[in-house]
Parts: structure tokens; sequence; C-alpha cells
């Protein structure tokens, strides 16, 4: 007996590749694919995004870190606490004051989505307040 052959016309597969691995399939893909194989591409898949988690997470961390030595390097130099150490830095890569350059200076230390927005909004918070 034949083993049947699925036909991949969706979406799901292309989404799966691009989750793992930035960008979308092209020509490496066949059309047409067992079971056996299908479940195997997805396997593989799966673990190759869960590597890619563990990485982003100790590449994250490694940057809180590193970011956080800078800030107490510029209060070292003067600042008088890390508000002012964060404003004297983004001043100093020619950034404003504002939404976008904030978390542009937080993106460019690799700090995540989640603390971009965090740092932000308490350092725009306390520029209103002040």
């Amino acid at each position: 007996m034949t083993e049947q052959l699925i036909h991949i016309n969706d979406t799901d597969l292309s989404d799966f590749f691009k989750d793992a691995n930035g960008f979308r399939p092209r020509s490496i893909y066949k059309e047409w694919w067992t079971k056996d194989e299908l479940e195997e591409e997805y396997s593989r898949l799966g673990a190759v995004c869960e590597e890619n988690r563990v990485m982003d997470e100790a590449r994250e961390h490694q940057a809180l870190l590193d970011f956080n030595k800078l800030i107490e390097e510029t209060i070292a130099h003067g600042a008088a606490d890390r508000e002012t150490a964060i404003k004297w830095l983004v001043d100093g890569e020619g950034l404003e004051f504002h939404t976008y350059d904030l978390e542009y200076f937080f993106w460019g230390h690799g700090l995540s989505y989640e603390l971009q927005k965090q740092y932000t909004k308490k350092l725009l918070n306390e520029k209103e307040t002040a």
C-alpha cells in the first residue's frame, strides 16, 4: 500500500518556518508530504523555536546587565540618579526625550520590548510631573 501524501497549500508550515528561521521558505519546500515527514518537520521547527527562545532570553538578560552597568557608571560620573543618567545617555546619543526616541534608545541597548515600554512610560510620567 502506498503511503498517502498530504498536500501543503496553507500557510501553517510557512508561518512556523518563519517563526523558527526569520524568513519564509522558498523553493526548498515540496508540495506533497507524508504524514511522518510533516510531523518530523514540525518537530524540527519546534526545536529551532525553543533554541531561539533560550538564546533570546540569554541575550536580553545580558543586555539588561550591560545597561545597568552603564547606568551605574554614568551615576559614578556625576548623574544624581538613574533617571538623570538615562537622560544624559539619551542626550549623548543625540536623541530627544519623547516616546519614539526613548524606545529607540532602549532598543539600541538590547532591552526587551516590555522593558522599553516600562522605562519609557516611567520616564515620561516623571517628566510630566516635574
